[in-house]
């Protein structure tokens, strides 16, 4: 089931509940802008989102910073988010509307090869990624800047 933040028009809602339709989807949220400028959505995805997959002190810096940053440095209008697991790790996906600006896969890659002040010269603030690097095993952006992926390491099971 995926959980609805705010009022999305059909063909946001129709797109993206096409872009999250996988069989294995533990969580799926979507977001109007009104909700993603809500200081509490993220503490309502936290109380909903599946226990024992990712600590809830990571999930949280997660969703507060590519939640910020869809809003700030992409003028997201509507972003979509689900939880699957993929390979032995948990895929976290950000689906947003509008795409993302190019400039952001720049700054991902700077922040991946250790240019931290390019970051933020490159973005205001731009911090962001960063911190998810020492958080995350991977991420990436799709080809067409609409979706932001996160691989995260699951909670070892006891």
């Amino acid at each position: 089931m995926v959980k609805t933040f705010g009022l999305l028009p059909a063909h946001q809602s129709h797109a993206f509940k096409t872009a999250m339709g996988h069989s294995k989807l533990l969580y799926g949220a979507l977001f109007d802008r009104h909700a993603l400028w809500d200081p509490v959505t993220i503490d309502r995805v936290l109380s909903s989102f599946p226990k024992g997959y990712v600590e809830e002190s990571d999930l949280f810096l997660i969703l507060a910073e590519c939640i910020a940053n869809s809003v700030l440095h992409g003028q997201a209008e509507a972003l979509g988010f689900h939880a699957r697991e993929r390979g032995g790790l948990l895929l976290l996906s950000f689906f947003q509307i509008p795409p993302m600006q190019t400039r952001v896969g720049l700054v991902l890659g700077m922040a991946r090869s250790g240019k931290i002040r390019e970051c933020t010269t490159e973005l205001p603030g731009g911090l962001g990624f960063p911190i998810l690097l020492k958080l995350v095993k991977r991420i990436t952006i799709s080809n067409d800047s609409s979706r932001l992926q996160l691989w995260v390491r699951k909670i070892a099971e006891d």
